[in-house]
């Protein structure tokens, strides 16, 4: 108990100073958030919009909007609160699987994580999702199958990715010995009963979106070695961890332990493996369970080198990680998204549409109220691909956006928007820093 309540102090100190650095990032949570703002005002995803994703994480964002009203510091608070949640359930769940010191443990691993330092304040979708699967997995612990599979589904309709535990929740139940007919009824009983609810609600575009659009998605091959470069960076030392554990559960015979070690791991090469786009933050899924693999490794070991080799990979992950840690939490790289902002928003008024690099432009979005031309507020290279670029520059030009918002040749890249641009715009501005951006200004 004395353990529990120091965690609760911890956390609540993590919290408070998490929060002192709360601010606007190139973040996909921009996109997010302006999609959770345009349904708080009745827009309808699928329908409205393009979103590439199941609905409940905006429709909560838009909960959030219509009670507290919408900022992007309500919208930033959220996943912070959820992030903490996920400390508290990590350190539940092992208290009751084994004792409270190798839940505290784990709830000090998960906190130092570089993963979590850098995005436990990014409305991603994947803290919800990772909440759940955690909620899922306790009730397991409490041997009560029906909210366990319950929890598992309010997390595949915040992201699909959740539906990768299921497996580990099933191994989980059998190695305690556990029946799991109830968990697996309850589950895809209800999995079918709202995925056609889904379907009668939003039509046949919530599949298109959501599920055929990820299939044929197309990823650049620049784009692929740098996403592997960003999760070498960062999940490494989580394979690392993750064989660490392997190790001793292998050693000290416990199936339990060998599977929280090793089924993280399986996910990560199945999203690294079987995913056409990929971003770090679809690895978060698996961080708390390696950080419970780990605790449980060095309170069984007893070994007090384990204790130091552990020390030190946390130590190099978080050196090593510093510039991320710093380019997300840092308030100093805010200042290029507040000049952008106060720039487009004095020059345009809210007839006036703009278009541009996602993450930014939909930051101006927000913040300003500015119209996304032609409702394009995926405006991911990838959707507009899949749309096709030809239907795209038709619908811009219908609608002629004021302002377009250019990264790094990201639109330039492709010779349809490179001639849209070059032939209805001249460049406005160009602002310098990571990344650089360029707006471009329609021609009088």
């Amino acid at each position: 108990m004395k353990l529990e309540k120091l965690l609760i102090i911890i956390i609540i100190i993590s919290f408070f100073v998490r929060f002192l650095f709360l601010h606007p990032s190139f973040s996909d949570e921009n996109f997010y958030f302006n999609v959770g703002k345009i349904v708080s005002e009745d827009k309808i995803p699928y329908k409205d919009f393009f979103f590439a994703h199941p609905p409940l994480q905006i429709y909560l964002y838009a909960l959030i909007f219509k009670i507290f009203g919408v900022s992007l510091f309500i919208s930033k608070l959220f996943p912070l609160i959820v992030s903490s949640l996920c400390v508290f359930l990590i350190f539940k769940i092992l208290d009751k699987l084994y004792n409270s010191k190798t839940g505290f443990l784990a709830s000090l691993i998960f906190l130092a994580m570089p993963g979590f330092i850098a995005f436990s304040s990014m409305g991603y979708g994947m803290w919800e999702s990772i909440f759940f699967i955690l909620l899922s997995t306790y009730f397991i612990v409490k041997n009560n199958p029906n909210m366990a599979a319950l929890s598992l589904v309010i997390g595949v309709f915040l992201r699909y990715l959740t539906i990768l535990y299921l497996p580990f929740l099933i191994l989980f139940m059998y190695v305690k010995k556990l029946k799991f007919k109830k968990f697996l009824t309850t589950f895809f009983m209800s999995l079918i009963v709202i995925g056609v609810l889904m379907i009668f609600v939003f039509s046949w575009n919530f599949i298109d979106q959501t599920i055929i659009f990820q299939i044929s998605s197309k990823v650049t091959t620049k784009t692929s070695e740098k996403l592997l470069w960003q999760y070498l960076g960062m999940g490494f030392f989580t394979f690392f961890l993750g064989l660490i554990s392997a190790y001793v559960a292998f050693e000290k015979k416990d199936r339990l332990l060998l599977l929280f070690s090793v089924y993280p791991l399986i996910v990560d090469l199945v999203i690294f493996l079987g995913l056409k786009y990929i971003a770090y933050h679809y690895f978060l899924i698996s961080l708390p369970f390696i950080s419970m693999a780990t605790a449980t490794s060095v309170t069984k070991g007893k070994d007090k080198p384990l204790y130091f080799i552990i020390t030190i990979v946390l130590i190099l992950s978080l050196s090593s990680n510093f510039q991320t840690i710093d380019f997300y939490l840092n308030p100093i790289n805010a200042k290029r998204f507040y000049y952008m902002t106060e720039l487009i928003a004095n020059n345009t008024s809210k007839e006036d549409s703009i278009f541009g690099e996602p993450v930014l432009t939909n930051y101006v979005s927000f913040i300003a109220d500015r119209r996304m031309s032609s409702n394009y507020y995926d405006s991911y290279i990838g959707h507009l691909m899949f749309e096709g670029e030809e239907k795209v520059i038709q619908n811009l030009k219908g609608d002629m956006p004021k302002f377009v918002i250019e990264m790094e040749g990201y639109y330039l890249m492709n010779s349809f928007f490179r001639d849209f641009i070059i032939e209805n715009y001249e460049l406005e501005k160009n602002v310098v820093g990571i990344p650089n951006y360029s707006l471009y200004k329609i021609k009088q």
